[in-house]
């Protein structure tokens, strides 16, 4: 007999999914369903009546089923307050998240509404754009600050961004050679400032997580809309707008620190319109780019990608990390 060889990942059958779609959200039409990206999760297009959507199969074992269902639910909280985003589609049964048996276990999948005309990188980077991105963070974080249901979703903390991350450090570092000592002195440093950070309402509570470009598109009027809610979760609000208004890459370069500077100015400008940050809020955003990059070493990169990316793309990237975040805290000295 036969034995079935385990799997480490799968990819959803376009064809099957598109099949799938015709029957439990577009009865009697026309669509096609192709894979458009493939990263932490598995994404889709879904083209019908000249309407785009997008179809995200959720990674097996990442999140749970009630995980998913908490983040479309803060979805329809911000649609109820007034404030645009991607927005989940609803199947003919009222449901939203699809059950896919795999080789490799149960995978969940959600469909999405597109949003927006262009990303946010096709507009000029100007004072307006900058401030009004601020208000709209800002807005989201003020509206969910008022969900009233039982929100279970992981914590941005140090448990989920540095501990779990060294852990798969450490682990990777005895496959191959990097310089893990470095990232044990940054992960350090990091936890104990964080240990004199608020973590009452409003500087901490529900987060996108993962606000960059890349996660924005912007209408026709030039209003920025979120997308990408697969890392809402508990945190600071100042690791939320860190990775936009402070990014890693200006500040790992000397030419671009005054650039930086007006990008984080013009933003808070805009948010502190809706939701004043006090000082200590201010200064602290600066500590969440090496809280930011632990994650993506150890996390996103030695976690998650092995399986997509292989061993040597995963390596390349740490090391190419470790290099920007040595110079980074060689210019910005926050430990």
């Amino acid at each position: 007999m036969d034995v079935i060889f385990p799997l480490e990942a799968s990819v959803l059958s376009s064809h099957a999914l598109g099949t799938y779609m015709t029957g439990q959200y577009f009865p009697g039409a026309t669509l096609t369903c192709r894979l458009f990206y493939r990263s932490l999760h598995d994404t889709y297009k879904v083209v019908t009546d000249h309407k785009e959507y997008f179809f995200k199969v959720y990674r097996q074992g990442i999140r749970s089923r009630e995980e998913i269902q908490t983040e479309i639910d803060l979805l329809h909280h911000l649609k109820s307050s007034g404030i645009e985003t991607v927005i989940p589609v609803a199947k003919w049964d009222g449901t939203y998240i699809s059950d896919f048996h795999t080789g490799n276990g149960m995978r969940y999948g959600v469909l999405y509404t597109s949003v927006g005309k262009y990303e946010f990188t096709h507009l000029e980077e100007t004072v307006e754009v900058n401030e009004r991105l601020g208000k709209y963070i800002a807005s989201i974080h003020r509206a969910w600050d008022d969900f009233e249901f039982g929100i279970n979703r992981w914590r941005l903390d140090a448990h989920s961004f540095i501990d779990r991350s060294m852990n798969a450090i450490r682990e990777f570092s005895t496959v191959h050679e990097f310089d893990v000592h470095f990232l044990e002195e940054v992960a350090k440093g990091v936890k104990k400032k964080l240990e004199s950070l608020s973590t009452e309402r409003p500087q901490y509570g529900v987060c996108h997580g993962d606000i960059y470009s890349g996660n924005i598109r912007v209408d026709d009027n030039h209003q920025p809309i979120l997308i990408d809610f697969d890392f809402c979760g508990i945190g600071w609000r100042a690791y939320d707008i860190s990775m936009y208004a402070f990014p890693f890459g200006m500040g790992s370069d000397v030419t671009k620190l005054k650039e930086r500077e007006q990008r984080k100015n013009q933003f808070l400008n805009g948010y502190n319109k809706v939701r004043a940050m006090s000082g200590n809020e201010v200064d602290s955003i600066a500590l969440f780019i090496p809280f930011r990059r632990i994650f993506n070493i150890g996390t996103l990169y030695i976690s998650y990608f092995p399986t997509t990316w292989g061993d040597y793309a995963v390596l390349r990237n740490v090391d190419d990390d470790i290099a920007l975040l040595k110079k980074w805290l060689e210019i910005n000295p926050v430990l």
